[in-house]
């Protein structure tokens, strides 16, 4: 559980802040070129893997075999964090040709984030076999969510949550 907890939490803590708001690109409200689109959610998911850090050095440092409720408080951390980031990706003004490819995306990293927010209810309720089951699945969520995104070219996007 231990490594599956680091590797969650590398995953989620890809997408964070950092971007412009309301700067020139997008003050009326125009969507966003796809090379501007591209720099600002790389801009933001950048911030979204820094904020994840420290989450993933704290369970880093936890020792082998440690109750998985201990993990919890550290995975709702990240979660809290990548939904501010996938919020933040969602206010951005994307360009209209491109919103079904970016709404999948979206929709691929919203079921990773509910596997998570999974993930941390079982850590918290020490329940190890539903935590595992859990985790069984995200690596498959993980895929979509990296395939939808560099098929795009959200390269820093990848990964993040």
């Amino acid at each position: 559980m231990h490594r599956t907890s680091v590797a969650l939490l590398g995953a989620t803590a890809l997408v964070a802040a950092g971007c412009g708001t309301g700067d020139e690109d997008s003050a009326a409200g125009e969507p966003l070129t796809k090379a501007q689109f591209i720099a600002k959610a790389g801009a933001v998911c950048r911030e979204v893997k820094k904020a994840h850090q420290p989450y993933a050095d704290e369970v880093n440092k936890l020792p082998r075999g440690v109750g998985i409720e201990r993990v919890a408080p550290l995975l709702e951390a990240t979660l809290a964090e990548s939904r501010e980031g996938l919020a933040r990706l969602r206010a951005l003004e994307s360009p209209r040709a491109d919103r079904p490819a970016i709404d999948a995306y979206y929709d691929a990293a919203e079921k990773l984030l509910e596997a998570h927010a999974q993930l941390a209810d079982a850590a918290r309720a020490n329940d190890r076999e539903k935590g595992e089951k859990v985790a069984a699945t995200t690596g498959e969520l993980s895929n979509d969510e990296r395939r939808l995104a560099t098929a795009y070219g959200l390269t820093d996007c990848d990964n993040v949550f």
